[in-house]
């Protein structure tokens, strides 16, 4: 009768757990409605830092990191193939025609769930370190771990509006180490330079594509250049030339492969 008593209670914490979580879940819904009705940028940010503090309510709840927030479809949640993190990430679009991106890092250490807030504060830096408090926004579509030196690692793959004439894209490194959470690793090698991430930019029209081949463990991506040799550099002009690149993993480094054969062989 005692083993009885312990499951219902359990069954009713479990039942209480989720319903906050719904009832959390339909607030940030709301707000998301009312963020795209938003006409100013300092109503704008108002909206996200109240979807931000909702999020902190809940996500140290253990049950959070299961839950899916399936009515939460106006901005992206993506979980780590290993299930030790899960990354919730929005933006919104200023009237200037720049991006500003907001985030939560909700992440598994021994028995408990943390979170780290992302605060978009810098331009992101080919060359450089960064802590959550100060990270080069983006909306990340995909986590790959990878093993290198110097704690768990991941590649994220991100984009980011960034003004009315040009997107990007990012390759960025993520690693958990004794320090903290960092964005940035130097362990792409690029044309004999170490990058910490890479940041490809390109016109608004033009699309560019980034996939991961599991099997040959490298990511192939679209070459970007000027449509005529005297815009070189002047980003709004560059897109795919229908050759592609390629990061091959070696040793925990990922190293540039020019002009790679994509065809089915």
């Amino acid at each position: 009768m005692r083993f009885i008593g312990v499951v219902m209670i359990l069954l009713c914490m479990g039942f209480s757990v989720n319903a906050q979580l719904s009832e959390v879940e339909k607030e940030i819904a709301g707000d998301f409605e009312q963020l795209v009705q938003a006409d100013n940028d300092s109503l704008k940010f108002v909206i996200c830092k109240k979807i931000e503090d909702s999020f902190l309510r809940v996500l140290t709840q253990k049950e959070s990191f299961e839950y899916t927030f399936s009515k939460l479809n106006r901005m992206g949640k993506i979980t780590s193939p290993d299930l030790r993190f899960r990354i919730y990430n929005w933006n919104c679009v200023l009237s200037d025609g720049s991006y500003k991106y907001f985030g939560l890092l909700q992440y598994k250490e021994k028995s408990k769930i943390k979170v780290k807030l992302l605060s978009d504060k810098l331009d992101a830096d080919m060359f450089s370190r960064y802590q959550p408090e100060n990270w080069p926004g983006a909306l990340y579509y995909k986590i790959i771990p990878f093993k290198s030196k110097g704690g768990s690692n991941y590649l994220l793959l991100g984009w980011d509006g960034n003004n009315v004439s040009t997107n990007r894209k990012l390759i960025e490194v993520l690693s958990f180490e004794k320090l903290g959470i960092r964005f940035g690793k130097p362990v792409i090698d690029w044309r004999g330079k170490q990058l910490h991430r890479v940041v490809f930019e390109y016109a608004k029209q033009a699309r560019m594509s980034i996939n991961y081949q599991e099997k040959e463990k490298r990511l192939v991506f679209d070459h970007l250049s000027p449509s005529k040799p005297q815009y070189a550099n002047q980003f709004e002009y560059y897109g795919p030339d229908f050759t592609h690149d390629a990061l091959q993993l070696k040793k925990g480094i990922w190293i540039l492969q020019e002009d790679v054969d994509v065809r089915n062989k």
